[in-house]
């Protein structure tokens, strides 16, 4: 005859997790969104300048090429909204104006709605913009880079 001998029954421990387990995991997760997120934002805005820079160039492009002793820029820009280019409108606002020294310098805007003024390169240099010119003197400098 086999005896069960149960006092030295084995303990089956359950396999779930503690409380100190969850919070050190929770912690270390809130660790690492603290340090990726500033990160993520930043690129998202730099993302949306870029675009911004090849929607300048864009309408550079359209009005050289259509260039017959003036620039008109009716119809590719009007009351902000740019149509040909790719940006989206509640981050940027685009304008071409013309000066006495230039033909025409483009502008694009950043919209205080969408967080897009908060981009450092439009923040160092207290302007709110960046601009493209018929001789391709570009401002800020440092943003084109």
């Amino acid at each position: 005859m086999i005896r069960r001998n149960e006092c030295k029954r084995r303990k089956n421990r359950l396999g779930g997790m503690t409380l100190i387990e969850l919070l050190i995991v929770i912690s270390v997760i809130a660790i690492l969104a603290a340090i990726a997120y500033p990160s993520y934002q930043s690129y998202v805005l730099k993302s949306y300048r870029t675009q911004a820079l090849a929607d300048l160039s864009r309408i550079q492009l359209q009005l050289e090429s259509s260039y017959n002793s003036g620039y008109n820029w009716s119809s590719l820009v009007s009351g902000g909204v740019c149509s040909i280019c790719e940006s989206p409108t509640d981050r940027f606002s685009f304008s071409v104006v013309s000066q006495a020294n230039k033909a025409y310098i483009i502008k694009a805007t950043a919209q205080s709605g969408t967080g897009q003024t908060k981009d450092q390169c439009l923040t160092d240099q207290n302007a709110n913009y960046i601009s493209l010119d018929s001789t391709n003197t570009v401002y800020p400098e440092d943003c084109w880079i």
